[in-house]
């Protein structure tokens, strides 16, 4: 279980370096006392996704309204990272919160979101995050 943060401005940073070469950083942040901003860094695959999930489900299990999923500065995302996202959506949905993911500028994110032959079930609201 990931920690509350605890400095001054409510902010949580963890790196995680994969055995495979990769490496994941999330930043977990509170804009808000109801926003969670989570942002993803590095290679976002079947090593690192269940990390980035492990987060996303401890945030989203408390008392939030929305929950930003920031992936700009994700260099590699795999339909892992893709399932991450929806069950994401899912816990939201059991809590009541709002749920947006923001590819940003990230090419392997939006090469991924462009291939979907969907609308991603609403979960990506693109926007530009604070």
């Amino acid at each position: 279980m990931v920690p509350e943060p605890r400095s001054a401005d409510h902010e949580l940073t963890t790196t995680d370096w994969m055995n495979a070469g990769g490496r994941l950083s999330l930043r977990v942040s509170r804009p808000t006392p109801r926003t969670v901003l989570v942002r993803v860094t590095g290679e976002v695959d079947l090593s690192t996704a269940r990390r980035l999930d492990e987060v996303l489900h401890s945030r989203i299990r408390g008392p939030v309204g929305e929950v930003v999923i920031d992936l700009a500065g994700v260099t590699f995302f795999s339909v892992a990272g893709l399932n991450s996202l929806l069950r994401a959506q899912l816990l939201a949905d059991a809590a009541g919160a709002l749920l947006t993911v923001d590819p940003g500028g990230s090419r392997a994110v939006q090469r991924l979101f462009t291939l979907l032959p969907m609308d991603f079930y609403g979960v990506m609201s693109p926007r530009p995050v604070a």
